[in-house]
């Protein structure tokens, strides 16, 4: 009695958790019994541990009475790895083998080779072992096949691999890598090729165990890495180079020099010149140099920019050397020198819509507008930023050539009904999105095409905005404009947008840039949600702490996001381009990238911001904000207005 009474208790207590989980994703009407199913799986779920301990058969008539559930997996595998010390083989494989390729069969792997591991049942491990999922694992597995092979030369071969990081590797790792170093593969070489890696990641804490790795007359080597390092000045203080183990050495100085041009170009041309007498640089970091100092100059709008572009600008160069090759021209408004960058560009590379805007223009500014507007008129056939002002120059209309995906009926219905589908949409409509992406990420590696697409129209139907964005990516169909840009928490942005008076396009457009409307999306710097808001920044709008889990909601997300835009709005004059480059990279640094005198034409402009992440980010937002005008019903001349416009430092004119 005294359990049953407990189970009343928590089933009521969890009834408000699932009611927020099913309402998340109001667009279906689950059945009655799928409702009482999730609470009774989030029930189990929480409290399976003491279940199995106080009332085993109570749980195994719980369970059964979800044998139809989609999540019912997931419970298995929880009771699985409750007594895994005790469990036997046969259980294992028949969970593996029933799950195979999904997200339940690796947790269970992983989980039972640890617990092989633990018991040093090396045989089993070795058998229960796959590749890739871990170095922990690989480590283990290494250790327990060097015990049982006679050839240890094989598997110490592959330590090389894991030895070869920047990262501090396991603890597991240590046993592999002793008998790795007693085995004499632990060389100066190796040393050194680690050494690199971990200088360049910064973890100095590492770089003392390297040194100590080495013989003394190598331990110098290091403190160099770590010098250069913290200053990459210290590449222009020659006589800490003493040149003994030039092999050594070269790597740290071209490394120097590399990262010095991106701080002082200047003082980097002096660098180099005094040390390609002493050393030999190979043809790569020679290319590497005259990119990093050419592109740093043209940053600076450097006069010696052009000597430095043409070193760099050879056939086998990296893209971004021709990029700002480009670039320097257009900021010069050497129409014919960039024409000329054009055509020594690789075939591949001529067909870019960005090198064929920008031929349209040179060709129009020497006066053939014949030919321009032939150019402008091909270009104005795509659906992106090139093809947008190429359009407006031709003063018509851009073109969205909407072609939506057609997938059967009985295609979705054959999809819809496969297991993982299954899952991932319970993961969905229990707002568990992690869970649910991690099914759907393993179950489009075994679908086809076909199957891809109609898992794409599923995820969409179901207001999976994130996955279907991505479907449509994954399958090359790009025409259905309507899904790839949905009107995802349309009445959120329009309300909002209405109050403060910002265009409700421009702020999906920038959420659509941002996070494909993920509403958990955490990228590596911390900004959450659905416009991707840093906490410091919402603390400063609200003048108050917003709680970092608070931006994971959607109405308080696009709320302060739209705050953000406002802010941006009014402290830049309203412009579109500064205001989407501000968001990205933060207004004052915009402002530094503002011509210094005179002004410049906006794409030109926008083809010189510094930051490779920005300037796509500005292209590709103007985009999605003409796309969101037209799908909100909104007339504009975005692009018209942004073809026209010039660029100074104290504003934005139209002639």
């Amino acid at each position: 009695m005294r359990n049953r009474r407990w189970r009343y208790v928590l089933v009521f207590s969890l009834k408000v958790l699932s009611g927020l989980a099913m309402f998340a994703h109001a667009g279906d009407s689950p059945d009655p019994k799928l409702l009482a199913q999730r609470e009774q799986f989030l029930l189990l779920e929480k409290n399976i541990e003491v279940m199995q301990k106080r009332d085993p058969k109570g749980l195994d008539t719980e369970l059964a009475s979800l044998s139809d559930y989609p999540l019912l997996p997931y419970l298995t595998l929880q009771t699985l790895s409750e007594r895994l010390a005790s469990l036997p083989v046969s259980d294992v494989d028949r969970f593996f083998s029933r799950y195979a390729g999904t997200p339940l069969e690796t947790t269970l792997r992983k989980r039972w080779l640890t617990e092989l591991a633990k018991q040093s049942l090396g045989k089993q491990y070795i058998d229960a072992y796959q590749p890739h999922l871990g170095t922990v694992y690989t480590c283990h597995y290494l250790n327990f096949q060097l015990a049982e092979t006679e050839n240890p030369a094989f598997w110490l071969e592959q330590v090389n691999d894991i030895w070869l990081s920047g990262q501090s590797r396991p603890d597991e790792c240590d046993p592999v890598f002793k008998l790795w170093r007693r085995a004499g593969m632990m060389t100066i070489d190796m040393v050194m090729a680690r050494a690199e890696l971990v200088a360049k990641e910064g973890n100095t804490q590492l770089l003392g165990y390297l040194q100590s790795r080495l013989p003394q007359t190598h331990h110098y080597l290091i403190g160099l890495w770590r010098q250069i390092k913290r200053n990459p000045v210290t590449v222009t203080r020659y006589p800490s180079f003493p040149l003994k183990y030039t092999e050594y050495e070269l790597p740290v100085i071209y490394y120097g020099i590399t990262r010095l041009a991106w701080q002082d170009p200047n003082k980097a041309i002096r660098a180099f010149s005094v040390w390609q007498k002493k050393i030999e640089f190979s043809e790569p970091q020679l290319q590497q140099i005259y990119r990093a100092i050419a592109i740093s100059l043209a940053i600076d709008n450097d006069e010696k920019a052009m000597e430095w572009l043409a070193k760099a600008n050879v056939p086998a160069a990296d893209s971004d050397v021709r990029h700002w090759h480009l670039a320097y021209m257009l900021r010069q408004h050497d129409w014919q020198g960039a024409l000329g960058v054009i055509d020594s560009a690789p075939t591949q590379e001529q067909a870019d819509e960005a090198f064929r805007y920008w031929r349209a223009r040179g060709i129009g500014e020497l006066d053939a507008s014949a030919a321009q507007s032939q150019l402008f008129g091909e270009l104005a056939n795509e659906r992106n930023y090139y093809g947008f002002l190429a359009s407006a120059r031709l003063a018509k209309q851009p073109d969205l050539a909407t072609q939506p995906l057609t997938v059967s009926d009985a295609l979705l219905a054959k999809v819809s009904l496969y297991p993982a589908v299954k899952r991932a949409k319970e993961w969905f409509e229990l707002s568990r999105y992690v869970e649910a992406r991690r099914e759907w990420s393993y179950l489009n590696k075994k679908l086809n095409k076909d199957e891809k697409q109609a898992a794409t129209m599923l995820a969409s139907n179901w207001g999976w905005y994130d996955q279907a964005i991505f479907g449509f990516a994954r399958t090359g169909h790009f025409d259905d404009v309507e899904r790839r840009f949905p009107l995802a928490f349309a009445d959120q942005f329009q309300q909002q947008a209405s109050q403060h008076k910002v265009d409700p396009a421009m702020a999906m457009a920038i959420a659509r840039r941002e996070s494909s409307f993920m509403v958990d999306a955490v990228s590596p710097a911390g900004a959450r949600g659905l416009m991707q808001l840093m906490p410091d920044t919402a603390n400063y709008l609200t003048s108050s702490r917003v709680g970092s889990n608070t931006l994971f909601e959607p109405d308080k997300n696009v709320s302060l996001g739209i705050q953000y835009l406002k802010y941006l709005n009014d402290k830049l004059g309203e412009n579109p381009v500064l205001v989407t480059a501000s968001y990205n990279a933060g207004w004052q640094r915009v402002m530094q990238w503002l011509p210094a005198e005179g002004e410049q034409p906006l794409d030109v402009w926008i083809e010189n911001i510094p930051y490779r992440e920005t300037r796509h980010y500005v292209k590709a937002v103007m985009a999605y904000r003409y796309i969101y005008q037209k799908q909100l019903g909104q007339s504009s001349d975005l692009f018209d207005t942004l073809s026209r416009m010039k660029v100074s430092a104290d504003s934005l004119t139209l002639p």
